[in-house]
């Protein structure tokens, strides 16, 4: 059975639409799976919670009776890392019972540059 050239034409356009048309909405105009739409939802809120709670685990550290000698210490440590490990013993970055290392991150960074 032959096909005429018209039926196709179209079969092989058919097929070309449903890879590139998907490809095209989520690139050319934000349309983003289910999946992908969760993500950077957690990811938006994430960097809320950041924004959000950094400025109270400065002023937890600010409000501490030896946050001069603190803040030394801190500025004398080389590496991100143990800024972040000395915030979170510290525990300037804790609301309730917990601490968020984003929080942590930011607030050992916002402290860095006082």
């Amino acid at each position: 059975m032959k096909m005429s050239d018209r039926m196709n034409g179209f079969l092989w356009g058919a097929a070309v639409a449903a890879i590139v048309v998907p490809i095209g909405l989520s690139k050319g105009f934000g349309w983003y799976s289910a999946g992908q739409a969760q993500t950077f939802a957690r990811q938006e809120a994430q960097a809320a919670v950041v924004k959000v709670l950094t400025p109270l685990c400065v002023a937890n550290f600010q409000k501490a009776a030896d946050a001069p000698d603190k803040l030394s210490a801190l500025k004398k440590i080389s590496s991100s890392w143990q800024r972040e490990s000395f915030v979170r013993e510290n525990k300037w970055a804790q609301i309730g019972k917990e601490q968020d290392s984003g929080v942590i991150d930011a607030c050992a960074a916002e402290l860095y540059k006082l």
